[in-house]
């Protein structure tokens, strides 16, 4: 019995036909898009509003890399300064961190705000 697996190594192409296929798949995606039903819109996004919540997300992640970076540097000027090997640098860490946790909230809670009315065309 010859089929198309053991006709591969003998050089020999077996029977298709293409026409006949792409017909099926023609006819199968007509019965796919009539049982679908007719096509709904979809929602947009408005792109607005997505790129505000990005800038609100880079502005609170900025908040917090400067509030660290300022507060540790503080630190260390000060304990290089004072002589106070790592209690100035950790305390400056800590109020960097604190700084910069109070200004992404101040953001957060202007952007919630702003949302809240519905005016969506200005940054906090």
């Amino acid at each position: 019995m010859d089929t198309p697996s053991s006709n591969a190594g003998r050089g020999r192409e077996p029977d298709r036909d293409p026409e006949g296929d792409r017909r099926r798949i023609d006819e199968l995606e007509e019965r796919l898009r009539k049982a679908r039903g007719p096509a709904k819109d979809e929602p947009k996004l408005d792109l607005r509003v997505s790129h505000r919540q990005t800038g609100v997300a880079y502005r609170v992640m900025v908040d917090m890399i400067a509030g660290l970076l300022v507060g540790g540097f503080l630190g260390y000027w000060l304990d290089r300064w004072t002589g106070w090997a790592p209690y100035s640098l950790l305390g400056g860490l800590l109020l960097g961190f604190a700084a910069g946790a109070n200004n992404a909230w101040r953001v957060i809670r202007a952007y919630s705000e702003e949302a809240a009315k519905g005016n969506g065309d200005r940054l906090p």
